[in-house]
């Protein structure tokens, strides 16, 4: 459960800065996928108990 746990915590992290990075550049579209994206991830995460 670790791996999973730290690379599902990886992933949000990738994610959220993707989504910052897309927002400060105004890139609308990027930052509606990479918010999505990360959407899913916390989902995810929530789902299987990793906060």
């Amino acid at each position: 459960m670790n791996e999973f746990r730290d690379n599902l915590l990886a992933r949000i992290e990738q994610a959220e800065e993707a989504t910052r990075v897309a927002a400060e550049q105004k890139d609308a579209y990027a930052a509606d996928v990479h918010g999505a994206d990360l959407a899913n991830l916390r989902r995810l995460a929530a789902e299987h108990g990793v906060s």
